[in-house]
């Protein structure tokens, strides 16, 4: 993947590279525990398929200099995107950096999205619901059944410019 940066607001893409597997899987643990503490995954290996795939897109969440946050992007078939991970880190949350980090990574791909949200993250439920009604280029946002066990439901979407 190469080093690609976004910037259309404050908080920037950064593409995460191979090897850079280390600290990403320190930080997908931590994201991990908090919204699928059931999972028994291997980080490691899960993070270096996340950074290998190439049907994937992975990126730090930067502001000012600082890494905030990830997301992971999987690309799906008939060129729709799914938002499979997103987090900004604790100490950085309640600041409004979320909503603009999403509006950046879904900037990234104008088209179909869609999203599942964990059960066990209630705070990403209100996060998403809001987030979504609110960002420019959102279009036919529709809430929707859980596309796996651990989710509460889905949303699917549009995003481009009218």
């Amino acid at each position: 993947m190469t080093n690609t940066t976004y910037d259309l607001c404050p908080v920037t893409l950064r593409a995460i590279s191979p090897d850079e597997k280390g600290r990403f899987a320190s930080q997908l643990a931590n994201y991990l525990a908090e919204v699928r503490p059931e999972a028994r995954l291997d980080v490691m290996q899960r993070a270096g398929q996340l950074l290998n795939r190439r049907d994937t897109y992975v990126w730090w969440l930067i502001d000012q200099a600082t890494t905030v946050g990830f997301s992971v992007v999987l690309k799906l078939p008939e060129d729709r995107r799914e938002l499979s991970e997103f987090t900004i880190f604790p100490q950085y949350r309640r600041k409004g950096l979320g909503q603009q980090a999403a509006q950046q990574v879904l900037a990234t791909h104008c088209g179909h999205w869609r999203m599942g949200i964990s059960r066990t993250s209630h705070a990403a439920l209100s996060f998403w619901g809001t987030c979504l009604s609110l960002l420019p280029d959102i279009k036919d946002l529709r809430t929707g059944a859980a596309f796996a066990a651990e989710q509460e439901k889905s949303f699917t979407f549009v995003v481009g410019r009218s």
